[in-house]
């Protein structure tokens, strides 16, 4: 944490441009603004079914990562690096007063980049590399501890493979939805 810490103020630019990249609005934003997109995009109509079916897996995945961040902060209420470490490192960041760990933004982006894994691989990576990104920075700006991010990434990762599992499990339901969302014109 503090090596990665250690790099503030050794560039203007660089702090200024990882202020805005960890942001709590923009990542999340941006891949809510993906998994929209690709609710409208495919080939031909077995593709487009298939990127639908990752966005409401992306959905679920998200609800479930909340629900699990939720039930840990409940138990575990971890202070954030800029309380335990504040005369050892640089805050670039506004200070947060929930807990640390785990890392629910990295959740989210971790969530949304699994479930579109699941449907285009390629995509998939690049928006894992994103999210990577992503963390690095929330560590950089002294937000999170390298672990926080870390589980926050595993919670995310596992509320998308569980809703691609109950998705599998319940088949019918889901592709009644999808078919009843086709019948007004949504999907």
């Amino acid at each position: 944490m503090l090596f990665i810490n250690g790099f503030v103020g050794k560039s203007a630019l660089f702090d200024h441009v990882a202020k805005i990249l960890a942001s709590d609005y923009l990542m999340p934003l941006a891949f809510s603004t993906i998994i929209f997109a690709i609710w409208f995009i495919g080939k031909d109509i077995s593709e487009r079914r298939l990127y639908q079916r990752a966005t409401l897996i992306a959905a679920t995945a998200i609800g479930f990562a909340n629900l699990a961040v939720d039930i840990i902060d409940s138990a575990y209420d971890r202070p954030r690096p800029f309380d335990q470490l504040a005369d050892s490192m640089t805050l670039l960041f506004y200070r947060s007063t929930d807990p640390s760990f785990p890392a629910n933004p990295m959740a989210v982006v971790f969530a949304i980049a699994m479930a579109v894994m699941l449907a285009n691989k390629r995509l998939g990576w690049w928006l894992m590399a994103l999210a990577t990104v992503y963390s690095i920075l929330r560590v950089y700006v002294g937000t999170f501890y390298p672990t926080d991010v870390i589980g926050g990434a595993v919670i995310g990762i596992l509320g998308a493979l569980l809703a691609w599992f109950v998705f599998e499990l319940m088949k019918p339901v889901p592709e009644l939805v999808l078919r009843l969302l086709r019948g007004i014109g949504v999907a």
